[in-house]
């Protein structure tokens, strides 16, 4: 079964060479572009939060991301109730 490419605009030689790059960088170039993709992606739903519910709390905003992240309502209070208590928020 032949390859589909990962772009529909993009020739598989082309694709090809950009991927054999992306390899060439080795594990710690990978791990670092992930963690920064990762950081990208949680303050851009940060900011969305924040574009959201403007008059919220930032323990509020944090429980509302937390709630979205990991699905679990409780759990977000949970965490953001310990936070208030070590002072997080002050």
């Amino acid at each position: 079964m032949p390859r589909v490419p990962l772009s529909a605009d993009t020739p598989l030689e082309v694709e090809d060479l950009w991927l054999a790059g992306l390899r060439a960088q080795g594990p710690a170039w990978s791990s670092s572009r992930m963690a920064e993709l990762s950081d990208f992606c949680r303050q851009a739903a940060k900011e969305a939060i924040r574009r959201a519910h403007p008059s919220a709390t930032p323990a509020e905003r944090d429980e509302i991301l937390m709630r979205e992240l990991y699905g679990d309502p409780e759990l977000a209070a949970t965490v953001v109730e310990r936070r208030r208590s070590l002072g997080f928020y002050d």
